[in-house]
């Protein structure tokens, strides 16, 4: 199981509280219930947006938070996955979202290892479902990490240019144990670049890329 790390803390931080351990059974029992990859990876998307809203919508977050559309410095950060998220992409790239074949080539190679994706150089780690404009091309369904990433310094702090990994400041502990439970529950996790390769490699659809320059 490729928990993701902050998500990891939070769970040895807070696994023998009441409320927070609730959250893991509720999540699970919820993603047994569904039999659809996809409405799995929606269900849980819902419950971290219901979380985040409880800290993002506060005052000082909203005032003092540089996050916002075209700010893509974590979007050059390793991502992980679940095998619902990775079915949740593949959907979306069969329908028409564009994303970058020879970026995902470059990033399929350092597979699943943190410590050599941030030896590629700072555009090969764009995310490829990153646009010219640094906007998510599948916002709506981005992975559940993605959505818990907001600091309150400068966005300038957050560069990874230099393969430094950023300091997320903002907690979201709930969307946390919420993640945990997903990735608990999940038959398969690991990178979205390595997720999303295996299912394209399945379904033999490397022909549905679309590969355009002005994402390079």
């Amino acid at each position: 199981m490729n928990v993701p790390a902050i998500a990891k803390r939070s769970f040895d931080e807070l696994r023998n509280h009441p409320e927070y351990n609730g959250i893991i059974n509720t999540v699970v029992t919820a993603l047994k219930k569904i039999k659809s990859s996809i409405q799995r990876a929606k269900h849980v998307h819902e419950v971290v947006d219901q979380y985040n809203e409880e800290v993002f919508s506060h005052p000082l977050v909203k005032q003092l938070s540089p996050c916002k559309k075209g700010c893509s410095a974590c979007c050059h950060t390793q991502v992980s996955v679940t095998q619902d998220e990775a079915e949740l992409l593949f959907q979306r790239i069969q329908e028409g979202a564009k994303v970058d074949l020879n970026r995902l080539k470059i990033q399929m190679t350092v597979m699943n290892n943190g410590e050599d994706f941030f030896k590629l150089t700072y555009e090969d780690r764009r995310c490829i479902f990153l646009d010219k404009e640094g906007a998510c091309t599948v916002y709506e369904d981005r992975p559940s990490v993605c959505r818990t990433n907001a600091v309150l310094s400068d966005a300038s702090l957050c560069d990874t240019s230099l393969g430094i990994k950023p300091i997320r400041l903002i907690k979201t502990s709930k969307s946390d144990m919420a993640i945990y439970a997903f990735y608990l529950a999940s038959e398969d996790s690991g990178t979205l670049p390595f997720m999303v390769s295996k299912l394209l490699l399945q379904n033999k659809s490397e022909n549905i890329f679309i590969v355009n320059k002005d994402y390079l």
